[in-house]
Order: structure tokens, then sequence, then C-alpha cells
């Protein structure tokens, strides 16, 4: 059985040449560093929970990734369902890289890390639905949450960077609409309609500059998910709440309810769209789980 350090997950599709240059940088590391690894190459859109398991293998240090949020995102669910305890390095580079914010993690990312970093370890949120499980990292957002990051994904992100997602935002605080929603939340029933509602496990960040959610009580390793929703009332004090929620978190007049779950259904009588750790997949009804310390990131 062939042994390495490392095994490397690079996304050559993900930031416009960038993800080859710097795997040819991370290898030059690892060589001078006296640290084997081995190499799986994307060059075409291939989802990772496809690719074939290789039981000849070992890996004895960790993952890297070297790609966008949906690289990272596919990479926690892989070792997630698959149980594989190695911690992953991340090296973002992507357009958005929602993900690697979160942790803490930016595009400058140094090598380094992989000989000084430390092991942190995450909950993960379960999703499923009447098709399929998923893992996510970040959270899942319904109404707002998703809108604009639909309409982003329709924009020309290789041109626009993150205007692709600040462009859309500001756009869709103009024409938020309210729906009702179903939920059950540890088995009990709760009704409201909303403009917005999130579900996160940790806070999101675009940038260090705009962290998006200011709120102090999400956090990502102590067994909880944040179940965060607008009330509506009319549409001035729903475009005042979502506004304000982002910008300023606990600041919001009371306006935004908050709960602390371990397990929510969430329905919807007139259908919504959703989006999964900054992806547009899934769909209504599903439920989510909180699963405690089932990642690792090497930091």
């Amino acid at each position: 059985m062939e042994s390495f350090d490392y095994q490397i997950i690079a996304n050559l599709l993900s930031g416009k040449g960038f993800t080859g240059k710097k795997l040819k940088e991370l290898e030059n590391f690892l060589l001078k560093n006296k640290l084997t690894y081995r190499v799986l190459a994307i060059s075409k859109p291939t989802p990772i929970s496809l690719l074939p398991p290789d039981g000849e293998t070992k890996i004895k240090k960790g993952v890297i990734c070297l790609g966008g949020d949906g690289t990272v995102s596919e990479t926690i669910g892989y070792m997630a369902k698959r149980k594989i305890s190695l911690p992953i390095f991340i090296i973002p580079t992507g357009t958005a890289n929602f993900l690697a914010n979160s942790i803490g993690i930016s595009s400058r990312n140094s090598f380094k890390g992989l000989l000084k970093g430390r092991i942190k370890e995450f909950d993960l949120g379960l999703y499923h639905d009447s098709e399929k499980e998923d893992y996510f990292l970040m959270g899942v957002g319904l109404g707002f949450e998703h809108k604009f990051l639909e309409m982003a994904k329709q924009y020309q992100k290789k041109f626009l960077g993150k205007l692709s997602y600040y462009l859309p935002a500001i756009r869709e605080l103009f024409r938020l609409r309210s729906v009702d929603y179903q939920l059950s939340v540890e088995g009990k029933p709760l009704n409201f309609r909303s403009p917005m509602v999130t579900v996160l496990n940790l806070k999101p960040k675009i940038t260090r500059l705009f962290p998006l959610f200011l709120e102090k009580d999400i956090c990502p390793d102590d067994g909880w998910l944040d179940l965060i929703y607008v009330d509506h009332k009319n549409y001035l004090i729903d475009f005042l709440a979502v506004l304000f929620f982002h910008l300023f978190g606990s600041l919001d007049f009371g306006l935004v309810r908050r709960i602390k779950v371990k397990n929510v259904k969430i329905d919807s009588p007139a259908g919504a769209g959703l989006q999964l750790d900054g992806e547009i997949k899934g769909k209504i009804p599903f439920e989510i789980s909180i699963e405690k310390g089932k990642i690792k990131f090497l930091i």
C-alpha cells in the first residue's frame, strides 16, 4: 500500500488560472520540506463525491484543498460521509471564498500552516430532503439569503469578483417578498411569514471588513444551530430589519427572531429556493440537524 503525507485536491477550473499557480508553489514547498503528497487535479466539472475511492493509498497527515466554496464544500461532505478524520488545509482560490473567510483563512494563507498550524474541530450541519443528504459547515438560507446568491451566480463573476455578490444583495433588498413558512423545531410547530430565514452553524464572512453577520452567539463548536428569521410586519419594516441585521447584527430593534436548535424541519406552502453553504441546491421541505466535532481544519 502506498503512503503519502498529504492528499491534494486542486480544482483547476477555479480562480482563472490562480489554482494552477498556487499548486506549483505548494508542490515546491512540500518537496523542500520533504513531505510526500499525491495530487487529484480537477480539470473538468466533476463532483468530488463521484470520484472513486482509492483503497490502496494511505494518507497520513491531511487533505489540502485548493479551490473555491464549491470545492471546499464538496471536500467537507466527501470526508464527513466517509468518516475520514484527517484535517483539511484550505488554500482559497475562488471568487468569494465565503467558507475560508468564515473560519479565518485568507487568500494569502501561508503554506507554513502545514508545518506549524493547529487543528481545530468544527460542528457540521446535516441536511436531508426526500432525494438527498448533504453536510454543511456555514448554513442554510431561504428568502433574501437565497435570492441574492442566486442572482450573483448569474453575474459574470470572473469580471466582477466580489461585486457580483454585493450588487445583487443591494438589489434584492428593494425586492423583498415575504412567504409563509411551516417549521417543526425540536418536534414543536412554529409558523410565521418572513422575507428571510437562515439556519447557521458559523458566522458567514464575505470579507474581513464585511462579516455579513455580527451575531456574537453563533459558535461553530457548541453543538447548536442558530435559527434566525425576520418576523414580517410590512415592507418598510422588513427592509429595515434585513438591512440592520446584516450591517449591525443584534442592533435590529427586536425585529429579528433567534432560536437555538439541534433539529428543525422547514416547509413552505408557496415553495421556496434555498442555498446551502453558498451553493444554490436543495429543496423544500427539508430537515437539518447538528453533528458535533464532525470535521477538522488545519488553521
